[in-house]
């Protein structure tokens, strides 16, 4: 699973790149300081979406689970609607995200962040992650508009919120995500081509398909180590999250070192 991503740029950069888009009238309407942003708070997003228009809109990330009636339940439950699978959207119809596959929506972010479990290190180690040769990048998405019941007034009010698309990792990034339960998975990373038509709206189940698909070549993704990004210690002074950060000789190259047979044989 992708859990942290990174957008350390400015709004504009969007209007570079999708041209027309709509912006709010006032940029602080979104929101910033978005160099480490992580799911675990259920965070606010701008997220390209197109509503007869392409639009910038502010999105939660984690897919609020409509079919639980208990408000507080749906939004305990949101972490595990943060991802997900390409698989499933259009392979498994009775799936949440089968039924979502038309609402579909773009994540911008300047990287990506996952760990890897190192032998001899106490904790696993971060890297940054991104595209060759790109500024930003854009991965593809599903949203959702739901109605909530505000708990301290009881006001309904609308929530669009979204999932990132994960799908099976390429060999550098099954060498980064090595460990956990959800090991050996990436972000759906796309070329500039791809990214636009995915909010298209004459997209059809077989089209989508075959962007569920795509595999980004391991010499197109962009890594390095950066310093821990989920302690709760405050971090030394002059460290930024998505800054290069020296771990030491000990810390593999990839390319540089032996797979072993559980990284040999992914999937």
């Amino acid at each position: 699973m992708c859990r942290d991503i990174s957008f350390h740029s400015e709004i504009q950069i969007v209007t570079q790149d999708f041209k027309g888009i709509q912006l709010a009238p006032n940029l602080a309407h979104y929101p910033n300081d978005m160099v480490h942003v992580t799911c675990e708070i259920l965070p606010t997003h701008p997220i390209v979406v197109n509503r007869k228009a392409l639009v910038l809109a502010n999105m939660s990330w984690g897919v609020v689970p409509t079919y639980i009636d208990d408000p507080r339940e749906r939004q305990m439950q949101r972490s595990n609607m943060v991802n997900a699978r390409s698989e499933r959207i259009i392979g498994d119809k009775k799936s949440y995200w089968y039924k979502l596959r038309h609402n579909r929506c773009l994540i911008p972010a300047t990287g990506i962040y996952e760990h890897r479990e190192v032998k001899g290190f106490k904790n696993k180690i971060p890297y940054h992650i991104s595209l060759e040769g790109r500024k930003g990048f854009y991965v593809p998405a599903l949203y959702q508009v739901s109605q909530e019941v505000d708990q301290h007034t009881g006001d309904i009010y609308n929530m669009a919120s979204f999932t990132m698309i994960t799908r099976h990792a390429n060999d550098k990034m099954s060498w980064i995500h090595n460990s956990g339960d959800n090991k050996h998975r990436m972000p759906l990373f796309l070329p500039p081509e791809m990214e636009h038509a995915w909010v298209l709206d004459d997209l059809s189940d077989d089209d989508m398909d075959e962007f569920f698909h795509y595999e980004m070549p391991s010499e197109a993704i962009a890594h390095y180590p950066v310093y821990s990004i989920r302690s709760r210690k405050p971090k030394p002074e002059g460290i930024v999250a998505d800054a290069f950060y020296d771990w030491g000789k000990k810390l593999p190259i990839y390319g540089q070192e032996n797979t072993g047979p559980e990284q040999a044989s992914l999937f």
